[in-house]
């Protein structure tokens, strides 16, 4: 490849790792992530309560839909 292959614009050169830039480097890129608006992990497991919640939430809806079918027919 020539050298104009490797200066593409918006390339940053990363940190050694363990070096006070390779921190503060870290630190930014998660300050960053923790700021974006979808920044929960979605494959991570829920709690307990919210797997109850959720259980409870869905056997109301379905007990309402059948029994609203039955009261149509």
């Amino acid at each position: 490849m020539g050298s104009s292959g490797e200066k593409r614009k918006g390339r940053r050169h990363l940190p050694k790792v363990g070096t006070p830039a390779d921190m503060e480097w870290e630190r930014h890129e998660h300050i960053e992530e923790a700021l974006h608006p979808f920044s929960d992990d979605p494959g991570r497991r829920r709690g307990r309560t919210v797997t109850i919640i959720t259980v409870v939430v869905a056997l109301v809806v379905a007990l309402v839909v059948i029994l609203g079918l039955i009261l149509l027919t």
